[in-house]
């Protein structure tokens, strides 16, 4: 075990005192008078700054302010001057029991505003940040602590709010990304079983109590400055913002039968609020509570829950040693000493010992487990595959453009996300892999200013001259590799979003402005879908347009073969290639009967398919671990 230290501090009169325990009041040692006012005044590359002031350049997040105060050196000089504050002149090595795994958690116990939002988790000595070297700095009100058990395949309720009035957060590749990253290893955490997504606020309202989640995680907007800390829900049939105070989002989860073990509040300025706060609205009930102090940035926030959620929910690790192990890894992060960023999530501990059983999965013939995505679809996903990776190899032409249709549950969605899924795995060493996800102008008056602002949104820039810029700031840390951009649009629901003659413009348009920009070793695979209810009278369309015979000088386009229904023969063959596991014997009775129920339709045959997969999955691992052999038998 390591070492653990509980440093309480408290605010008298005129100054702070504390003391240090390993979870004995009794037998602590004293911290008579500590210098960590608001007025303290500490050094920073021969200039002096109050406490205060740096406290409240991390809550308002002014770049300039950062800039001098919070770049590497001046992070490191506030981790020394906070260290000798409460170790002294200790040596970091006399501190820690073992020699290997989390060497020193040390938990900050104060019932302080101010104290609480020092950025603790600078602590260093002799020029290290111990925070990168296995030591777990984490905030608490309390030195009265219990063990906290998370139960299997926990129950996961994601709030991912996207108001229509708001910048996206892009969101749903995130959780897409996040299910891929999860189910791989359990197929109970997965979007259609442990894992639920709402939206807004009413449809979070509701959920929470029927679902009992185990834990909370919300990805989106917040707002929040000294006095208050905010989420942004979308709510209403227009989905507008609506702003919620984290105090009445505590209410909600305070009222449950059984509160949730743990709470990840992604978003800016979750725990900016002090006494509003996410650590103090909900520390005093939840036992773990991670959010972010101040100001944090989609790629960083990702990255963050990613790492933090592959630590908790596979590896077993406690949410505080989750934290201290991204810390350590910062570079695979895309994250740098050099800015403040990596310093922003924030951890309340609220536990003793936390216990948590990761998934460990039998797999008889070591099947695919995103197989539900690459059924059927062969000849389509075959010809892009092939030419994007030649496209890579030959380093020509500069962008492929795709188009693809369907009837509606046909999975026009689907084959996105199969590219995303098979291409970022297959391309890993080869190429970069940067997804962005276009949504479609509600105008188009001047076609080529709407195709403009609609990539200048995707890629977050002012203009199309800095989306290179954006690419390689993308792929700083895969110095000397290709990178491929997926531009995967939204799919087409209406002929009034996008039409064949808008995509001839468009892809001329493409061709013309946007292809000439790219910087070497930057190539791009452009998809378009389209939702149809007449696949027949769509191909006219694109023919009557001259799609198919489309020139372009840098673009290489291909219309892909219509997405069709699913055969028996169909299903037999992809179980056969992507050693899908059924019971032998009962395989063909499976089949037919999921046939029947959804007459090839092709996400009921998917869905209908892998509840049977997971509870042979299920049953097969039972038998395994109690010795027993015998095939399942099915209960339909």
């Amino acid at each position: 075990m390591p070492a653990r230290y509980f440093v309480e501090i408290q605010k008298t009169d005129k100054y702070y005192t504390g003391s240090i325990h390993q979870g004995n009041p009794t037998i602590a040692r004293s911290l008579p008078k500590l210098e960590l006012s608001p007025a303290a005044e500490i050094l920073i590359k021969g200039q002096t700054y109050p406490l205060g002031a740096l406290v409240q350049a991390l809550i308002e997040y002014k770049p300039a302010d950062l800039a001098i105060a919070f770049e590497e050196r001046g992070q490191l000089e506030i981790g020394h001057y906070l260290y000798r504050q409460i170790f002294g002149d200790i040596h970091p090595a006399k501190l820690k029991t073992e020699t290997n795994g989390l060497l020193v958690d040390v938990r900050i116990v104060t019932n302080d505003e101010h104290i609480a939002r020092l950025p603790w988790v600078l602590l260093a000595h002799e020029g290290i940040f111990l925070s990168s070297v296995d030591w777990s700095v984490a905030l608490a009100r309390t030195c009265q602590v219990k063990d906290c058990t998370l139960p299997p395949s926990p129950r996961m309720l994601i709030i991912a709010p996207e108001p229509t009035d708001l910048k996206n957060t892009h969101a749903k590749t995130h959780l897409e990304t996040l299910e891929y990253r999860l189910s791989l290893y359990n197929h109970h955490l997965s979007l259609t079983d442990h894992l639920k997504v709402v939206g807004t606020w009413e449809e979070y309202c509701h959920l929470v109590k029927t679902f009992k989640p185990h834990i909370i995680y919300y990805y989106g907007h917040g707002v929040g400055d000294q006095y208050q800390s905010r989420l942004i829900f979308a709510s209403g049939k227009q989905h507008q913002h609506i702003e919620k105070p984290i105090a009445d989002f505590a209410q909600s989860l305070r009222n449950l039968a059984e509160t949730p073990k743990l709470v990840y509040l992604n978003c800016c300025s979750g725990d900016a609020g002090g006494f509003l706060g996410a650590g103090w609205q909900l520390g005093e009930f939840i036992p773990a509570v991670i959010t972010n102090r101040t100001v944090t940035y989609v790629d960083a926030a990702q990255a963050h829950a990613l790492a933090l959620w592959q630590g908790i929910l596979l590896d077993g690790q406690s949410p505080h040693v989750a934290m201290t192990k991204i810390r350590s890894k910062l570079a695979d992060l895309g994250l740098s000493f050099s800015d403040a960023r990596w310093m922003t999530p924030v951890i309340h501990c609220h536990y003793c010992d936390w216990h948590s059983t990761p998934p460990q999965r039998i797999d008889p013939l070591e099947h695919d487990p995103h197989w539900h995505l690459k059924l059927d679809r062969v000849t389509q996903f075959a010809t892009t595959a092939f030419q994007t990776r030649q496209m890579l190899r030959e380093h020509r032409p500069r962008t492929l453009a795709y188009v693809w249709y369907g009837q509606p549950g046909q999975g026009i969605d689907l084959f996105h996300k199969r590219l995303r899924v098979e291409l970022k795995a297959d391309l890993d060493t080869q190429a970069h892999f940067m997804e962005v996800r276009p949504e479609w102008p509600k105008d188009f008056e001047d076609p080529a200013r709407s195709f403009a602002d609609m990539l200048c949104e995707a890629f977050e820039v002012s203009a199309l001259q800095n989306i290179p810029h954006c690419i390689r700031d993308h792929s700083r840390g895969a110095v000397g590799r290709q990178t491929l951009v997926y531009v995967r649009h939204q799919p087409v629901h209406s002929h009034k979003v996008m039409n064949p003659r808008l995509l001839n413009t468009y892809l001329k348009w493409w061709d013309k402005e946007f292809a000439p920009l790219l910087a070497d070793r930057h190539y791009v695979l452009l998809t378009v879908s389209f939702e149809v209810d007449n696949p027949a009278k769509f191909q006219k369309a694109i023919k009557d347009e001259g799609l198919e015979d489309l020139d372009l000088s840098k673009t290489i386009f291909r219309l892909l073969d219509e997405m069709e229904r699913i055969g028996k023969k169909d299903l037999s063959e992809f179980l056969k290639t992507h050693n899908i596991y059924l019971p032998p014997t009962q395989k063909d009775r499976i089949l037919q009967k999921i046939l029947e129920q959804t007459q090839g339709h092709y996400e009921q045959t998917i869905n209908s398919l892998k509840q049977f997969v997971n509870r042979a999955m299920d049953i097969y691992e039972e038998e395994v671990s109690s010795q027993n052999h015998g095939e399942p038998e099915y209960d339909y």
